[in-house]
């Protein structure tokens, strides 16, 4: 890299992207070649914030900006080549933090920083890519620069003196992160010449994160941008038809038409919701003749409940078509300064298997090794399956709870708290796809809900399974 091209970068942000080199589905190109005319315009709105910033422009009216994309349109990507180039192009040492949903969208950001560097070897080596921080290594101006990478569960950020603060999927920060941003906000202030901007998807109209973006929205002190559906050229028809039918309808307006939800939730569609709740229905309260029943449960003992559910898996059905029967559901929740007593989850475990000779019980390793192990010794003829949050796990649980909603396979008995946390279950993105969330509200954080999930989720696995004899372990 020569030092005029290193000159003109340095003065014209417009002209190190035309050349940075990107990857595109594998394949090395080149960013002004590829880049669509909405990323184009984001770029240059932002060109004045940065360049003022960096010490090498006039300060604009505002140092703020919020763009608000659909999936798939180049969120992280392009907060990696804007904050890249700021590091690299910084006219003193400065102070950068990147504050991202969860560790997953975290390291997203930290990858595509990493993947410039390696596409672009001048920039891999002046810029040190590290596990939660990327420093400029060079002898430049900007030498000793560093971007800190953080999640939004750190608490807060009183005590920096930031030069620039990015927010990244902010949508998607949990419910407890208010707190953050508010520290943010006032970590802003402190330097006159402070940026601050952000890129996310749109979210639910039940948040803080709502309030917050209609407060951008009205506000001239913010550059306020929003595309309004897919306008990225690499979107298919194909690819969107796909994604429309593997998504309710309100989980892919959000998702691709880039439209705010309301309800609380768009994992399940309120009608196929109520298709699953019989009136009819009713509590099971023995093993019911060609079912296999298996359960799911979800551990809690401060601050969130305890679930166990129960679901009957028709033997009777073809093995795409069986049907789930909800058959029990029972919740511990912990009272004012006192913890859910874990031994009374076991006993109703033990009662469980007995009851309805279960085939399988599901649960979370994280939560419930402990508790499993104590089971095994007695329980040798019931499988107890951990089911792991991996990334594939979680794509796989969403989608086998929107297909067995969607094709009207469950049949539920009114549960109250169940009705409440189906509502309110939210789909959310993540690198491996898509996964279940579930906000925390006056009720709780969605025990019941994902132990019935846990229940569904490896009911799918031995619907064409043949039910093995009862034997009693008691």
């Amino acid at each position: 890299m020569n030092v005029d091209k290193l000159r003109l970068y340095a003065s014209n942000p417009a002209a190190f992207r035309d050349e940075l080199v990107v990857d595109v589905d594998g394949t090395p190109r080149r960013l002004g070649d590829v880049a669509d005319p909405w990323q184009r315009d984001d770029y240059k709105l932002l060109d004045p914030l940065v360049m003022a910033c960096l010490g090498r422009g006039k300060r604009p009216e505002t140092m703020r900006a919020f763009f608000e994309r659909p999936r798939g349109h180049s969120k992280t990507t392009d907060i990696a080549v804007v904050v890249t180039y700021m590091l690299a192009f910084a006219t003193r040492p400065l102070r950068l933090y990147a504050y991202a949903a969860d560790k997953d969208q975290a390291m997203l950001l930290r990858d595509a920083i990493l993947t410039l560097t390696r596409l672009n070897p001048w920039l891999g080596a002046w810029l040190q890519v590290d596990r939660a921080r990327v420093t400029n290594v060079s002898d430049s101006p900007g030498y000793d620069s560093y971007l800190a990478i953080e999640t939004s569960d750190v608490g807060s950020s009183y005590g920096i003196l930031p030069d620039a603060i990015v927010f990244d999927e902010i949508t998607h920060w949990g419910d407890s992160s208010e707190a953050l941003w508010a520290s943010l906000i006032s970590s802003a202030a402190k330097r006159r010449n402070c940026l601050m901007f952000g890129i996310a998807n749109a979210g639910w109209q039940e948040t803080w994160q709502w309030k917050l973006r209609e407060s951008i929205r009205s506000d001239s002190s913010w550059i306020f941008r929003r595309l309004n559906g897919p306008e990225a050229s690499w979107m298919t028809e194909d690819r969107l038809d796909e994604q429309r039918r593997l998504l309710p309808g309100v989980s892919f307006a959000r998702l691709w038409l880039n439209e705010w939800s309301t309800g609380g939730g768009d994992a399940l569609t309120s009608e196929d919701i109520e298709a699953a709740f019989d009136g009819a229905a009713f509590p099971i309260g023995n093993r019911l003749r060609g079912y296999t029943c298996v359960a799911g449960v979800d551990l809690g003992v401060k601050r969130d409940a305890s679930a166990v559910a129960v679901l009957g898996i028709g033997e009777n059905d073809t093995p795409n078509a069986k049907r789930f029967r909800l058959l029990h559901t029972k919740r511990w929740k912990p009272r004012p300064g006192k913890t859910v007593d874990l031994m009374d989850v076991e006993q109703e475990l033990r009662r469980c298997c007995q009851v309805y000779g279960l085939d399988t019980i599901a649960y979370d390793p994280w939560q419930a090794e402990l508790l499993a192990q104590r089971l095994s010794y007695d329980l040798r003829r019931v499988d107890l399956l951990p089911v792991v949050p991996s990334g594939a796990n979680l794509r796989d649980m969403a989608s086998r709870l929107i297909e067995a909603f969607t094709d009207r396979r469950v049949t539920l008995y009114e549960d109250r708290v169940l009705r409440h946390e189906l509502v309110h279950l939210r789909i959310e993105e993540r690198s491996f796809g898509f996964r279940l969330v579930s906000p925390r509200d006056e009720t709780g954080h969605g025990d019941l809900a994902s132990a019935f999930v846990n229940a569904l989720y490896v009911g799918f696995d031995i619907a064409g399974r043949k039910a093995r004899p009862t034997v009693s372990m008691f």
